[in-house]
């Protein structure tokens, strides 16, 4: 065994930048599923152990005025922590907005970055992603309710892990919202001017003693049914934990992703084995008559592309590990939600994944393929002639020489060919699952923009008669729907058929509604189907009939008629608690819950593009490589192959140009079939996937395609192609023509 080995070392230093680049697709491949899985998981077990350790609350409820001291004693007896949360919602000279709080006690814990807690008038804690995107550090002064503090500390709220100002708002803005901490003394005295801030009266509660959400909610129900604005379980919250909930799914995505990329490159490798089998195949089958088992030589051909899977997975995990793996990950997770600078961990699955997984499955693949090769008997493989002849007796259709041997070729080359198209697919979803979170994102944008008529939108804690001038009346409720486990708030608006903001047209019958493009695409509606929706502080299930879909795309909203809504909802006639405008209007802070504007809804719509680019781009490169490798080095095998009949046909006097379209123009045809065939088959699979990618955002799924990307996907792919071809004429012109004199009988 001694030869078989040095034969090792020299089939890798013959064939070194073919192992390379081997080496490095596998070492990018376990990069990016470490690093992306590591920042992960790193992210949900944190989040849950640091919202544990810092008191997360088990649920919320809201009510418009405060309960008496008696009540909130009575909740307290029944098992459970109490606290208030209350905050003031505070416009800024700059436009925005600050929601301040008094320091909390003993539920929902600011974990601070850096600095400390506000211990005296004149001081403030502020929220990290508000001061990253605002330029605000320890030390710097700022205006809140025409008051000069000083930021004392900078950091985080269980609480408000997706810093949204409005539970219903589609993605978390932080140019424009934040929270702030300041003492209760502090924050007394800016209550004082009560004219001019709208309090909110949100309380948080932890469960204890065996008491249920349920319990706490009757309980607050019996204090007064009309009181209650709102009640939230914790995992009701999409404010808790919502950077774990978001990287659930990518977890899996990002393990399955890895192990079918491993699957490709183990049979790329394997394709090489086999070329070099079958030309050691008379060394092969003369060692077999000197007495070398086929064992021996098993183990032989399988050492080398089971040690350099081995190696790429081993330093594609550490760099997947390093600071320049799980941290620029993660990267994109902080600079959306508002979450402590977690310590690095290595999970221990995931060290196993990476250090076993490639070589296993190389072993496998590999195993199954040799194996086979190596099954024959000596003659067989001393004669090595088998396959030849039997694609050259096909008989083919075309009478032209060129056209024929390019057939001829293609045949030949089967397995090599069938590998590129598996790549060639492969590659297509890595590129369609970026592109298409691109053109979501891009649409959201576009489609949100064209849906909003109105400037203003003025929620209401009770109704103003007469409706104030210039506003247009709307009652909405928030139910919700689960699909894949995950719980989505939707927007029910109560309308009247003159509405001016909205185009649509509920006709008030039998539960009739008219949901939005957004609502349609994200749950697969369409006319005539059923929506069943759910109140979650009252368990009632209420089932609507879909009679339109207009182009509203904003959220996931469906539309009623307001007289029906009211008589559904057991309102009284002429309510409601939402005004639309086209101008401001004048209204008193303590008749408000909150205000948003136009401006706000459109800047939140951008969030996603911004949020989701350097992923995209990541995307797009990852797949590009792996195809273009994938084609270049089994074109590369193909040349191989054929570098007898390439000597040949030199020496009767074939053209470069004539070389190529023999031996290289003749993929093309598979290329661009193959391409034909896989550009619209991994759109459509990734179209049905993609709903369970993003079951957890709260937006529309048009994934529609201009016809001209399919072109220009087309055309990318095809230049791929040319340049890995180009490149690999530069390999034919160095054949030279003595092989045919070396090689023959």
């Amino acid at each position: 065994m001694n030869g078989l080995g040095k034969r090792i070392f020299r089939d890798l230093k013959d064939n070194f930048l073919r192992w390379l680049a081997l080496f490095m697709l596998i070492f990018m491949g376990m990069y990016i599923v470490v690093s992306v899985v590591g920042a992960v998981e790193n992210i949900i077990v944190q989040s849950r152990k640091t919202a544990e350790k810092n008191s997360v609350e088990s649920g919320e409820f809201k009510t418009f005025f405060p309960l008496a001291p008696k009540q909130e004693e009575f909740l307290r007896d029944l098992g459970i922590f109490l606290e208030r949360k209350f905050s003031i919602d505070i416009k800024r000279k700059d436009g925005t907005v600050i929601r301040l709080m008094q320091n909390r006690g003993d539920i929902n814990l600011v974990v601070l970055d850096k600095g400390r807690f506000a211990a005296n008038n004149g001081e403030v804690v502020l929220e990290k992603r508000y001061c990253e995107e605002n330029g605000f550090f320890v030390g710097d002064k700022i205006e809140i309710a025409s008051i000069e503090f000083i930021i004392v500390g900078i950091g985080t709220a269980p609480d408000y892990d997706l810093p949204v100002k409005n539970l219903s708002d589609m993605s978390a803005n932080s140019r424009q919202f934040g929270i702030a901490f300041v003492t209760l003394g502090q924050y007394n005295g800016v209550l004082e001017d009560g004219a001019k801030w709208n309090e909110d009266y949100t309380y948080a509660y932890q469960l204890n003693n065996g008491v249920t959400d349920e319990d706490v909610k009757r309980a607050v129900r019996n204090f007064g049914d009309e009181n209650l604005i709102l009640f939230l379980s914790a995992d009701e919250n999409p404010r808790i934990l919502a950077a774990a909930g978001d990287m659930v799914m990518n977890r899996q995505v990002g393990l399955l992703a890895g192990a079918v990329v491993m699957v490709l490159f183990a049979y790329v490798i394997s394709v090489f084995v086999i070329h070099q089998i079958n030309r050691e195949s008379g060394v092969i089958g003369t060692l077999y008559a000197l007495g070398v088992k086929k064992k021996e030589l098993l183990v032989h051909y399988m050492v080398l592309p089971t040690t350099v899977t081995f190696l790429g997975g081993l330093t594609g995990a550490l760099m997947g590990f390093s600071k320049w793996g799980m941290e620029k990950q993660a990267a994109g997770t902080y600079s959306y939600f508002s979450i402590p600078a977690f310590r690095a961990e290595y999970p221990l699955y995931l060290v196993i994944y990476a250090l076993v997984m490639p070589p296993l499955i190389s072993v496998v693949v590999n195993f199954a393929v040799i194996n086979k090769e190596l099954s024959k008997t000596a003659l067989e493989l001393m004669r090595n002639g088998g396959k030849t002849l039997k694609y050259c007796n096909i008989k083919l259709p075309c009478k032209d020489f060129v056209h024929n041997f390019q057939l001829r070729q293609m045949l030949r080359e089967g397995r090599a060919g069938i590998t590129m198209m598996v790549g060639m697919f492969i590659s297509l979803l890595i590129f369609m699952l970026g592109l298409n979170c691109l053109i979501l994102c891009q649409h959201i944008e576009s489609d949100g923009f064209k849906s909003l008529e109105f400037k203003y939108m003025y929620f209401l804690k009770y109704p103003k008669n007469p409706v104030p001038d210039g506003g247009e009346a709307c009652y909405i409720e928030y139910l919700s729907k689960t699909e894949f486990g995950y719980k989505l708030d939707i927007s029910v608006i109560g309308i009247y058929d003159s509405n001016k903001y909205f185009d649509c047209h509920p006709s008030g019958k039998n539960n009739g509604v008219v949901i939005g493009n957004s609502t349609a695409t994200k749950y697969r509606l369409d006319r005539g189907d059923k929506i069943v929706l759910t109140d979650r502080e009252k368990g009632i299930d209420y089932e609507f009939f879909v009679e339109d879909i207009c182009g509203y795309s904003v959220g996931l909203t469906v539309f009623m008629d307001i007289v029906s809504m009211r008589e559904l909802f057991l309102k009284e006639e002429g309510y409601y608690n939402m005004l639309l405008s086209d101008r401001e209007l004048k209204l008193e802070e303590s008749e408000l819950i909150t205000v948003t504007s136009r401006a706000e809804i459109e800047q939140s719509l951008t969030v996603f593009t911004e949020l989701m680019m350097p992923m995209v781009i990541m995307v797009t490169i990852v797949s590009a490589v792996v195809f273009f490798v994938v084609i270049f080095l089994m074109l590369g095998v193909m040349i191989d192959r054929s570098v007898f009949g390439i000597s040949l046909i030199k020496i009767f006097g074939f053209r470069q140009r004539e070389i190529r379209r023999l031996y290289l123009n003749g993929n093309m045809i598979l290329i661009a079939l193959g391409a034909v065939v896989c550009i619209p088959l991994s759109k459509a699979l990734m179209d049905a996937v993609y709903p369970v990618v993003v079951a957890n955002v709260a937006c529309g799924l048009n994934l529609r395609f201009e016809w001209y990307l399919y072109v220009v996907i087309f055309l990318g792919t095809i230049m791929v192609y040319f340049i890995a071809n180009i490149l690999l004429m530069r390999k034919i012109y160095r054949i030279p023509t003595s092989i045919v004199l070396r090689n023959r009988d």
